[in-house]
């Protein structure tokens, strides 16, 4: 098993207007070179819906120079409906980040949560602060 230390948190910078699946992530990931599947590890939609990417064995392609030792984690929005960042979080997708993390945390106890902004500051992924999982489960 690879050694996780950051559990890194995404949205898909989806319009909250518009649909943006499982399926349709991996679609457009897989038409990209070099992709052999979805980058993510764990894609959440809006109903909540907690989907399975890549196994968490696999390395993830989700945050450059982070990827060996990381777990990515998406959900779908973070764009309000003119395309400026937003927490887009349904009541669903919040209870579902907070169950997947707090499972996460269990599998790997030392792994910090972190927003892919905190790591790459030319994004404003996840469109939440991330912190605030960090700190709960600390």
């Amino acid at each position: 098993m690879r050694t996780i230390t950051l559990i890194i948190v995404h949205c898909s910078a989806t319009k909250e207007n518009r649909r943006y699946r499982f399926e349709d992530c991996k679609r457009d990931h897989l038409s990209r070179p070099h992709y052999k599947d979805i980058g993510y590890h764990f894609y959440i939609e809006r109903d909540g819906k907690t989907r399975e990417g890549r196994p968490v064995e696999m390395v993830g392609a989700h945050c450059l120079r982070h990827n060996l030792y990381s777990i990515g984690v998406c959900y779908e929005g973070g764009l309000d409906c003119c395309g400026k960042p937003t927490d887009t979080r349904t009541v669903a997708q919040k209870d579902a980040l907070l169950r997947l993390l707090a499972r996460l945390k269990t599998r790997f106890p030392h792994a910090l949560i972190m927003g892919h902004r905190e790591l790459t500051h030319d994004r404003d992924c996840p469109c939440f602060d991330a912190s605030e999982y960090r700190e709960l489960f600390m």
